[in-house]
């Protein structure tokens, strides 16, 4: 009877499961779809520089659910809030977390967003000037692109390493990259892009003085719009091919040119076609003063006048529509939120109080074993704080006693050598021909003596560092060590003095990776730039061409000091970022705000 009893509760309760699933998988749906449609409103206010509405959307929705660090819909949330940090000027916030989630996504399966992630990552490096940074994650986006067969993301990215490089001036990569673009099938999806290639070639062959080949490249490009029946793409590539006859001085097939593109467009009144043909009689005036045509270069002057008007006027009366669209739209969007809420809490609701009554029966487990953890994680994380902590007292320690020996070794040992050197000198005097031997070699003892005595105290502590500060240091610490084999270099513009225990700090973390550099990393190439961000953060990035290294089993050795340091910027309230690959060079991301106080430098 008793197991006929337990049989019947256990069916009951397999019952019981199965109807908790059934719903679950439903609202598991409800829940996908509901962050996507958040995902589709967030990129729509950041295409009108909303940002604050995206936001507070993306923080809405982080509130409503509960996602691992590595879910794909955490990474998409914090991709686009990361954009917004970009665009609004805070580089470096989103800068660390497209690093972080570039280091998530790189052993996923969700290349789409890893893509986007690199992408941004290579245009943040390419507007700082960073090019071989900018090449390097272009090259991964490539990579990925190819195994992906994503035709579209391929050729963006050849198109951009030839950017990359003609920025550079390595003008062969970049022809090379660009007539890679060329050698794909046109259709709707690369002729695109293969028109860019011509035209950036049109430009290099121009910056090489080959007139003919720059006016093929040109007419490839325009060709290629006549086939996509893009009227403003025909327009500019005819002003692009204008312009390239005008620059060789022939005006009259640059007149031409301008015409051509003015045609489709002649009675055409939208603002594009507008700031086209304002472009053109501008353009067109240029052409016929040059050819002493001054009539007609008057008449298109004066149309070009004209339609400037035009054009504020509809510029006014669109921000007046626009600011009123928008106020429209919030209003309805806010409706359309409200009542979407209401019935997806009702949703939540239902299936919650369903759900409750087998959570219930888990929870005092799961809670008792959640405090242990919690208690467990504490303990750890104050044996971390304790080992920190000490760590940086020893180093403070270090440094103070380093100091202070360097001081004694320059005020007082060094003082009395030179004083004992006087008076050998006043007793050579004395004596003058008289004088034994072992005065004079006495006198080079003392000397030599002085010598080391000075060298020994600059190199406790950089002399440098103390008369001329952080940014005169770190070039001198990068001449010093510079070889045939290893180029170090150092930019440091608008770095100022700061607090002398401060710059001391700073030195000594980037001394010591330095020193891992020369070790460790066979490069052949390192630089080490120091930015000073709004007055109230020095950001530091060192960055090296070596066989790089895993970074979470060499985090654990002894032998680098990276526990250190890191421990020591924790300790500055900063944030330690390192990327490394085998083969592919490491990159060292620091940001710690800036000591307030200035103190007046000392001379050892």
């Amino acid at each position: 009877m008793l197991a006929f009893s337990l049989k019947k509760n256990f069916q009951i309760l397999l019952l019981l499961l199965s109807l908790m699933v059934i719903p679950s998988l439903h609202a598991q749906s409800k829940k996908e779809n509901y962050i996507k449609h958040k995902l589709t409103q967030i990129d729509s206010l950041i295409e009108i520089n909303e940002f604050s509405k995206a936001i507070k959307l993306i923080q809405t929705t982080q509130n409503t659910f509960t996602f691992k660090s590595d879910d794909d819909y955490k990474l998409e949330l914090d991709y686009r809030y990361a954009q917004i940090l970009y665009e609004k000027g805070e580089e470096d916030k989103a800068l660390e977390i497209f690093l972080r989630g570039f280091d998530l996504l790189e052993v996923g399966d969700n290349s789409k967003l890893y893509i986007n992630y690199v992408n941004f990552l290579t245009r943040i490096f390419a507007n700082t000037k960073n090019f071989d940074k900018a090449i390097q994650y272009n090259k991964i986006s490539l990579k990925r692109s190819k195994k992906e067969k994503d035709t579209s993301n391929i050729l963006r990215s050849l198109i951009r390493l030839g950017s990359f490089y003609y920025a550079k001036e390595n003008i062969d990569s970049a022809k090379y990259y660009y007539k890679r673009v060329y050698y794909y099938p046109q259709n709707r999806k690369t002729e695109q892009r293969i028109s860019n290639a011509y035209n950036n070639l049109s430009v290099i062959a121009q910056y090489e003085d080959n007139y003919p080949l720059a006016k093929s490249y040109a007419k490839k490009a325009l060709k290629i719009k006549i086939n996509q029946q893009d009227t403003l793409g025909i327009v500019s590539s005819n002003i692009n091919l204008g312009n390239l006859n005008y620059f060789y001085g022939d005006y009259q097939n640059a007149k031409y040119s301008y015409l051509e593109a003015l045609v489709p467009i002649k009675n055409d009144t939208t603002p594009k076609a507008y700031s086209a043909k304002k472009l053109i009689y501008d353009n067109l005036a240029v052409a016929y003063d040059s050819l002493k045509d001054y009539k007609n270069a008057y008449q298109y002057a004066l149309q070009s006048r004209r339609l400037n008007k035009k054009i504020q006027e509809y510029t006014i009366n669109n921000n007046l529509a626009e600011v009123e669209a928008k106020f429209n739209l919030a209003k309805e969007e806010q409706k359309t939120e409200a009542e979407k809420a209401k019935t997806f809490r009702a949703q939540v609701m239902f299936y919650g109080a369903a759900f409750i009554t087998i959570t219930l029966m888990v929870l005092a487990v799961i809670f008792y074993k959640n405090y242990k953890l919690k208690e467990q994680n504490r303990l750890e994380q104050l044996q971390i704080d304790v080992q920190t902590r000490i760590i940086n007292a020893t180093i403070d320690a270090k440094e103070k006693e380093r100091k202070t020996i360097a001081e004694i070794l320059h005020d007082s040992v060094s003082a009395l050598l030179s004083s004992a050197n006087l008076h050998l000198q006043a007793s050579q005097a004395q004596l003058n021909s008289k004088a034994p031997i072992e005065i004079s070699k006495a006198q080079d003892i003392v000397k030599e003596a002085s010598v080391k005595i000075r060298d020994l105290s600059h190199e406790l502590i950089s002399s440098v560092l103390m008369k001329f500060g952080l940014a005169f240091a770190v070039h001198d610490l990068c001449e010093k060590y510079s070889n045939s084999k290893l180029s170090l270099h150092s930019d440091a513009n608008g770095v100022k003095r700061y607090n002398q225990q401060f710059e001391i700090k700073i030195y000594h973390i980037i001394e010591e990776l330095v020193n891992n550099i020369i070790k460790h990393s066979g490069a052949s190439k390192a630089s080490i730039t120091l930015v000073e961000r709004n007055g109230e953060k020095l950001l530091i990035q060192i960055i090296d061409d070596g066989k790089g290294f895993d970074v979470t089993k060499e985090r654990k050795k002894e032998g680098l000091g990276l526990s250190h340091i890191e421990a020591r910027v924790k300790v500055m309230q900063g944030v330690f970022n390192i990327n490394s690959k085998k083969g592919e060079g490491t990159s060292i991301f620091i940001s710690v705000p800036i000591y307030k106080s200035v103190l007046k430098a000392e001379v050892i």
